[in-house]
């Protein structure tokens, strides 16, 4: 493990969402997250940046949507889709 874990409000911070749209992400199986023996909710930096390099919008590409958040989304699944574009609303 790389660094220090982090909180919900930290990644949400980030990624520029509610760390309520985190949790959700989590509940839905859509963002790695670690739970801690307290029940505590924690996610390691390598994950995120995994997880944010998996959707990452690629230049050139036909496919591409571009989305949300400044585009740190691609290929992630509709509902997180959906929860960011009602967000920017």
């Amino acid at each position: 493990m790389t660094g220090p874990l982090l909180t919900a409000r930290e990644v949400a911070d980030v990624l520029g969402v509610s760390a309520e749209t985190v949790l959700r992400w989590v509940r839905r199986g859509d963002l790695p997250a670690i739970r801690l023996p307290g029940g505590a909710i924690r996610f390691r930096g390598d994950d995120l940046d995994e997880w944010l390099q998996a959707r990452a919008v690629r230049a050139g590409s036909r496919d591409t949507t571009v989305v949300g958040c400044h585009g740190y989304l691609h290929g992630c699944p509709a509902a997180v889709i959906r929860d960011m574009e009602r967000m920017e609303r």
